[in-house]
């Protein structure tokens, strides 16, 4: 049942770079692993920039990290794996092989959520 918004917004009106990573709900990812989760990553704001990402599913909860060029954090208790270059990846995914060793590129970051029935977007301030 969809109950959110198709789209939501990124704004930074923080006054530095953000990067934003975001995790939103795919059923694509249940042929990969049974996980329902993508986790995207990541957006460049910068200061005075909105970019918007879609909601494909309309899910109601979406959920965002964010790291600032000087060292802010917005983060909270739903924990995912982000990396640091450009990434796509369902929640369950991550592990590569490299020269016969597992190799795991993603650390544990904690996203915070988002009610997209209640709010269009994310404004983030100093």
């Amino acid at each position: 049942m969809s109950s959110g918004r198709s789209e939501l917004t990124f704004t930074n009106s923080y006054g530095k770079k953000l990067y934003v990573a975001y995790m939103r709900r795919d059923f694509n990812c249940q042929g990969e692993c049974g996980g329902i989760w993508d986790v995207l990553g990541w957006i460049n704001l910068d200061p005075g920039e909105t970019e918007t990402r879609s909601n494909p599913t309309s899910n109601r909860w979406f959920y965002y990290y964010v790291e600032a060029e000087d060292g802010a954090v917005w983060a909270g208790p739903y924990v995912a794996e982000v990396e640091q270059s450009r990434f796509e990846k369902c929640t369950c995914l991550g592990v590569l092989v490299q020269n016969g060793e597992a190799q795991n590129p993603y650390h544990d970051v904690g996203f915070r959520e988002l009610d997209s029935q209640a709010f269009s977007g994310v404004n983030f301030i100093p």
